[in-house]
């Protein structure tokens, strides 16, 4: 099957469990509160194991890292560009946090890694890079920036220690230990699958590693609701030009331009293709920000991207 097929039935299945987290809800079987105990288990315990066990089995080079500092510079640049333009238009300081996080970092995490697997369902090296511009070009820089940021656009200003404290949070992070040890794993060319002791230990890993896909797509459908399009309507088509059109489209000419292998160039394009990352919404409530606008950009850009990401991929394809 052509990539770009694979992409089309990724999106839908996303979209089934989309629908299916709405039944659920309706039915009174999964509530708004199972989002966040949804979440923890992605981040804390399945997402951890598939990042192990996908890099466990290879071995990283250094220019399989180029991509995650293209993806960081389009973060730096999206961050500056919404900040501009959320100020030239006047928005007060909280609306401009808002369009600035949700401009800037996307969901390669919770959604992302959905969508690589189902896009590349036999190809480790994709998972393997996906995970290395995730973790490099927009895990570091939402932890390390993020609550700083919150805290500039927040009201909570005052604490002036926490966000420096709470930017070293993902380095105490199952993930971050994660993508260490496998990294240090695939490098040293430890057993793996092959060893009938590792053996039982890899099998659980990609039996979480499965679970990535409905869970995080279920913690983020469970969150939705209605958007009020009076307040929401001009941020969110800044954000949907920024972070869901020129983002992926400038990492597609960037790809291009430093002569990236066509694989490396699809991921990087989907990755910066995603939504928006649930955890800017989390920092602007933690440090007095407009979170509810955040929320609002978050849960719309994600309905707007199963279009733009088909609609990107096919352009820059």
């Amino acid at each position: 099957m052509h990539t770009f097929q694979y992409l089309v039935t990724a999106v839908v299945v996303i979209v089934l469990i989309y629908a299916l987290a709405f039944l659920l809800r309706r039915r009174g079987t999964l509530h708004e509160d199972h989002a966040l105990t949804l979440a923890r288990l992605v981040t804390d315990l399945c997402l951890p194991a598939m990042i192990f066990v996908n890099l466990a089995s290879q071995t990283i080079r250094l220019d399989q890292v180029v991509p995650a500092l293209v993806m960081l510079a389009l973060e730096l640049f999206c961050i500056a560009l919404a900040w501009a333009i959320s100020a030239l238009l006047k928005f007060g300081r909280a609306q401009q946090g808002a369009i600035v996080f949700c401009s800037a970092f996307g969901s390669s995490t919770f959604l992302g890694y959905s969508i690589i697997t189902q896009v590349f369902p036999h190809s480790p090296e994709a998972l393997s890079e996906a995970v290395l511009i995730s973790e490099i070009g927009v895990g570091y820089p939402i932890f390390i920036l993020g609550p700083i940021l919150a805290a500039y656009f927040g009201s909570a200003v005052s604490q002036a220690e926490s966000p420096w404290k709470a930017s070293l949070g993902f380095f105490r992070s199952p993930v971050f230990f994660a993508l260490i040890a496998g990294i240090l794993w695939g490098v040293l060319r430890l057993p793996g699958e092959t060893s009938a002791l590792l053996a039982p230990v890899f099998r659980l890993g990609n039996i979480l590693a499965a679970a990535v896909t409905p869970l995080a797509v279920l913690s983020v459908a469970l969150m939705f609701t209605w958007p009020d399009w009076r307040t929401a309507l001009a941020p969110l088509a800044i954000v949907v030009l920024l972070k869901l059109i020129l983002k992926p489209v400038l990492a597609g000419f960037l790809a291009a331009g430093f002569a990236f292998p066509e694989l490396w160039k699809e991921v990087l394009v989907l990755l910066a293709a995603m939504p928006p990352a649930v955890l800017g919404a989390v920092f602007l409530r933690r440090y007095g920000g407009d979170a509810k606008l955040a929320s609002t950009l978050l849960l719309a850009a994600s309905v707007v991207s199963c279009l733009t990401i088909i609609g990107v991929f096919w352009l820059m394809g």
